[in-house]
């Protein structure tokens, strides 16, 4: 058995671990906590300096270290849009001095904190198509069905160029170059052959086909891999011999009906002889054309099909009171009351010595009040181009609109009051129109109002609200502050109490009077600051497409990469 003097040795050497370990806990845990306390007043002290890049580093890694943190998460999240923007202004002006690296490498940054920022998604591929010289943007094609034939076309043809010096048959002009290129040539029955001449100098085939063509007045169809037929180029003869196929468009950036309808309206205006349908339910578009007429639509739907531009607008609402009152002098009694403690006839008045007399107080005013209010509202609201967005801040208050009979038996009646809710606060009703240049056109209605006050009508209180709103149409660079409207409401009050006369003396007044001044004013100030998230798509390729004829869509290629088909039909 263990000696009892070893036992307690035992227990206290265990006891004294215990606290050792609690102790290394605690501080382990006041040090984490004390480190993200000391990150987040780093994000303070960055913000205030308005190094909001350094202010949402600071934010996040308090947040990391302390999850729970409501106000970290808060503050790192509010500050993710302009940190965004920062490193996006920063890769601009690298872009601009020929840094491609670093504005690259702040791009991504950029992405990073938000990788739905379309700015720089943007500005990043425009980078990379300078370093690789090449566009980079993808147009997805949906894959034909297994077991079904899409349509036929001629492998590439050779991108070498020759000369063609002939005056023959446009047969033999065709077989010829057929031959030269690898390609089987097969003639319409109806084909009406004519002499050409053709004289042609560093051209390639597919250019050299294309003005056989013309000259010949015909046109060519693939048939298989290596084999084309030539026919007539009449309206009869391309609505016979054009090849049909079908192709399902899917739009993936459809919120509304209308979206849909804009583009199938516009595909069907721009291709008449397509037949084209909306799917609504799966906003998609199903067409049928020839090969040229699906690529022309594939073209048009990447265009149109984008999403939409969308703007946070910083809505900064101020409102300044000052309230100065100055109050110096001495209030001399202004009162003297003679009271008899009896009652007495007219001829004892005097003769009496029971009398009491009462003089007022006298007072001394010093007072200096400054007050100074500061109710600032700080809404951050996000729309979509073209959309309108609303955002309410306050309450709701119950205005009674009139009143209506309710019948309770045979004889009684009794009066029901009809109510509405007006809604009181910061309430903010915003249109914005995205440019292409990046500026922002905002349709703003701000209003701000309160409860001031109640007001009885035929026995109900009706509540008195005191109002400031503004409604503008305004037109904002991305980053732009303006202020949208300012309210200023300023009184001078000035209250003389005392003895007259010498209480209007110069330098006697503050003896014998108080001098009460009173100073007041109420300013309201609306601030708007436009960011765009999400720029206007465009790729900055606006230029012509040759579309061929007004007999049929003809997609001429400048130059097809090798492993690029070549679809028909061609002139």
């Amino acid at each position: 058995m263990f000696p009892i003097s070893r036992i307690k040795h035992l227990f206290l050497l265990s006891t004294g671990l215990l606290f050792a370990v609690y102790l290394f806990a605690w501080s382990a845990l006041e040090a984490h906590a004390e480190s993200a306390k000391t990150y987040y007043s780093h994000g303070q002290a960055a913000e205030e300096k308005d190094d909001v890049i350094a202010a949402y580093h600071a934010y996040k890694a308090a947040f990391d270290l302390d999850p729970k943190e409501i106000k970290y998460r808060v503050a790192y999240e509010r500050l993710r849009t302009s940190a965004t923007a920062a490193y996006v202004k920063e890769g601009e002006k690298f872009a601009q001095s020929d840094n491609v690296v670093g504005a690259l490498a702040a791009f991504l940054k950029a992405l990073d904190i938000d990788p739905g920022s379309d700015i720089a998604a943007t500005e990043m591929r425009k980078l990379q198509k300078q370093l690789h010289q090449e566009d980079l943007t993808e147009q997805k094609s949906i894959a034909p069905t297994q077991n079904m034939a899409p349509p036929p076309t001629l492998e590439a043809l050779p991108e070498e160029a020759f000369s063609l010096h002939m005056a023959e048959d446009s047969r033999n002009i065709y077989e010829a170059i057929g031959k030269a290129v690898g390609l089987n040539v097969l003639f319409d029955p109806d084909y009406n052959s004519k002499r050409i001449q053709v004289d042609l100098k560093d051209v390639t085939p597919l250019e050299a086909l294309r003005i056989v063509g013309e000259l010949s007045n015909t046109f060519w169809k693939p048939v298989t891999h290596n084999t084309m037929f030539i026919a007539q180029d009449t309206r009869i003869k391309r609505a016979a011999l054009s090849q049909q196929a079908v192709q399902i468009f899917y739009l993936k950036n459809v919120t509304q009906q209308n979206d849909l309808n804009d583009v199938q309206t516009a595909i069907r205006n721009l291709l008449p002889n397509a037949k084209i349908y909306g799917v609504a339910s799966e906003n998609a578009i199903m067409m049928r054309g020839t090969p040229d007429e699906l690529q022309l639509a594939q073209l048009v739907v990447s265009k149109l099909d984008q999403p939409k531009a969308e703007v946070l607008v910083d809505i900064t609402v101020m409102e300044v009171s000052r309230d100065k009152l100055r109050e110096i002098g001495l209030s001399p009694p202004t009162s003297f009351t003679v009271s008899s403690g009896s009652s007495q006839t007219l001829n004892q008045i005097g003769h009496t010595s029971s009398y009491s007399i009462t003089i007022g107080n006298a007072a001394a005013e010093f007072l200096l009040t400054d007050s100074d209010t500061r109710v600032l509202q700080n809404p951050r609201l996000r729309a979509v181009d073209g959309q309108k967005a609303t955002l309410k801040l306050g309450e709701r208050l119950p205005v009674a609109t009139g009143t209506y009979t309710v019948a309770t038996g045979s004889t009684s009646a009794s009066a029901e009051t009809q109510f509405q809710y007006l809604d009181v606060g910061v309430n903010v009703e915003m249109t914005p129109s995205i440019h292409s240049d990046q500026d922002v056109t905002l349709k703003l209605s701000v209003e701000v109002s309160s409860e001031s006050g109640t007001e009885t009508i035929d026995d109900v209180d009706e509540p008195i609200i005191s109002q400031e709103k503004a409604d503008q149409v305004i037109r904002l660079k991305d980053g732009e502050t303006t202020i949208l409207a300012g309210l200023v409401k300023q009184s001078d009050a000035r209250t003389v109490s005392g003895w007259p006369g010498v209480g209007e003396i110069p330098w006697m007044k503050y003896f014998f009077s108080t001098q009460k001044h009173e100073v007041t004013s109420d300013e309201l100030i609306f601030m708007i600051v436009p960011h765009i998230v999400r720029a206007p798509a465009s790729d900055g390729n606006t230029g012509p497409i040759d579309t061929g004829t007004e007999n049929g869509v003809q997609i001429h290629e400048v130059s097809a990469p090798p492993t690029q088909p070549i679809a028909g039909p061609h002139p």
